[in-house]
Parts: structure tokens; sequence; C-alpha cells
């Protein structure tokens, strides 16, 4: 499942941005607080549409603790619940839509069931008090998928503890965010299922580019990951080198998004610029073998001169998008694989 464009209203710091003509590799690229993040979080969030949990996660990775129904502003346009968020997408053709839309207290008792024969039915209950009225209680998540005209909703309440899901929607699509913060969590697990179906050998051969001693990848107690790098015993992987580590976490989860979308945060995070070049042509390669589509952000001239040198100036698999933000205004500019060598040729700044 491949993502063609998406459009992003009112979410975070971005009143309005399109971004058409994605392929199956997509570096974004730009300044501090330009939106690149933010663009990743969008592309999160429409993939899980009917999650209402991940406007919750989305902040979590930013070390945004939401512990409040008033929280949720995080995601609403500077920080005002009138300006609801909204992002849509062409997946495979198809085109998904999601409004995040506050739940107030006028609604507070609303329903959202399913009678005998499948159908949404909503129950409204409005609140007396026109000042209780006004307070935000929560989430509501409407979407569509463009099958069939059906609209969906789900919804959450931090401040009533729960979480409603529409149950006649069924996500077909898997997706992942991968960050520096949370990295090395499901490292283990991921390696586990390749050792076990002994798909290891991939990813030992593009490690093997940093240290030529490394020459086997196992699995010990507590979820410890050991390197065999010809001493009288294993190594723990905690004790090597941080690109080491870094590089290991990125290839097992494009692994495990096997026909999915992987959604990268700061590749180059932890990572000396020698191993940028190594890391990028692992990953096209990775993309390529488990048709993974890759969204990655970098503010590194280095990271993007190492995709240049790792790609081919014809290729039609790659696209590199400048986001560029002027007072509130966002833009993306598009740079297929020629001009990316041109520029890092002539020296033009794409970061």
């Amino acid at each position: 499942m491949k993502f063609s464009s998406m459009h992003i209203a009112n979410f975070r710091a971005i009143e309005n941005l399109k971004i058409d003509n994605f392929k199956q590799v997509n570096l974004i690229t730009g300044r501090n607080n330009s939106g690149k993040s933010t663009v990743l979080e969008a592309l999160f969030q429409i993939s899980g549409m009917s999650n209402p949990q991940l406007p919750v996660t989305i902040n979590n990775i930013r070390n945004l603790l939401v512990t409040t129904d008033d929280n949720f502003n995080f995601i609403f346009h500077n920080l005002d619940f009138t300006q609801e968020p909204h992002i849509s997408a062409m997946l495979d053709g198809t085109r998904r839509d999601l409004s995040i839309k506050p739940k107030y207290a006028s609604q507070h008792d609303r329903k959202i069931i399913n009678d005998d024969k499948n159908k949404l039915i909503i129950d409204d209950t409005i609140a007396a008090n026109s000042d209780e009225s006004s307070a935000v209680k929560g989430l509501f998540l409407e979407f569509s998928d463009g099958k069939n005209n059906e609209k969906f909703t789900s919804e959450i309440s931090m401040s009533d503890n729960q979480i409603r899901i529409d149950s006649r929607y069924k996500e077909r699509l898997l997706c992942s965010f991968h960050s520096p913060q949370l990295s090395m969590a499901m490292v283990p697990q991921r390696i586990e299922k390749l050792i076990v179906n002994k798909q290891i050998d991939g990813i030992i051969t593009s490690l093997r580019e940093i240290d030529k001693t490394i020459t086997d990848i196992r699995m010990g107690s507590a979820g410890i990951i050991y390197t065999d790098i010809g001493l009288d015993k294993l190594l723990p992987m905690n004790i090597m080198g941080d690109g080491i580590r870094r590089i290991l976490s990125i290839l097992a989860a494009v692994s495990d998004m096997q026909g999915g979308v992987l959604l990268i945060d700061e590749v180059e995070n932890g990572l000396h610029y020698s191993s940028l070049e190594i890391l990028w042509k692992a990953l096209l390669k990775a993309a390529e073998v488990y048709h993974v589509q890759l969204f990655v952000t970098t503010h590194s001239s280095e990271c993007i001169k190492a995709l240049s040198a790792s790609i081919e100036k014809n290729s039609d698999t790659l696209r590199l998008y400048r986001i560029e933000r002027e007072k509130n205004i966002h833009r993306a500019f598009e740079y297929p694989p020629d001009m990316i060598s041109a520029c890092v040729e002539d020296n033009i700044e794409m970061r």
C-alpha cells in the first residue's frame, strides 16, 4: 500500500499544506520549525484514522503528556479548538479523509452504538448549563476511506476515561512511527522475528559495512541482542556503538512493516556522517525487498549528500520534499533524483 498525495489543514502549526507525487522513498527536509515532523505525524494520524488514541501517541512522541482533555489542543492550529484539523490522502487510488473535532460538554452523553443492522446510531443529550457545555470533554474522529461513501466515528475522553472505536471499520494499512526516542523499544521483538524467519542475513550484511568483525546476531534472555565479532563470548549489542544500534533498529523496523508504511524522524540522529551512505543503501534495498513506503525527515546536509551518492539519477522511486515556512504559509518543493544530484554538485541548499 502506498500514499500518493496528502493535504493537511489546521494540524499543529500547519494551516494548509498539500504534497503530491509521493514515491516509495520520500525524504522530507526543511529548517527547524518548518513542519517536517508535523508532516510525519499527519501521515501517522491518517494511517490509523480509526484509532482515537493516536492524538495521545503523537503528543507522547514529543514528550507532551495528554493528561486532560484541554491538552488535546496541542494538535489544533494555534492551540485553538475552533480550528479543527483535517487530513486527507490518496492511498492506492482511494481517498482517505479524517476530521478531528472537540467533544464539548453539550455532547458529554453522546453515545455511539451499533444496531442489529450494523448502522451507526448517535444519541446526544444537551447539557442545560451553557458554561459547562463549552468545556472540552474529549475528541471525535470522523473519517472515511472513500468506499461506499460510508462515514465512521471514533472518540476519546480523558475526563471520562473512555475510548470508543467504530467497530464497522477495519484498518487495512500497516504503519509505524520510528523516532530517536523510541528507536530501540521494539528491536528485540523484531530481531527475534527476523531470526525465526531466517531473514537476519540481510541486516548482518549491512552492519558489516560498518564493522566487518560482525558475523552473526543472536537473541539472549530478557530480550538482550548479542553479536558475534569473533571473541570467545558473544557481545551484547547494548555496549556497541550508537551507530550500529541505530542502523539495526531502523532496518529491523523496515522489515517489520512489510507491505506497509514506515515513518522515520531525524534519520541521521546518532549516526556519524561516514555511516549515512551505508544506511541509505541499506534502506533503499530494504524498502524494495519488503515493499515498504518510507517517509524520512532530516535537517542534515551530509544526509542529503549520502542519499545522492546512493541513488541512480534516472530512478523514479524516490523524492525529496523541502518544506518551507514563511510566516504562517507552508509550501512543499519537490526534487526528483536528478535534481537532488545537481543541487548537491552545485552546493545548492535543500535543507
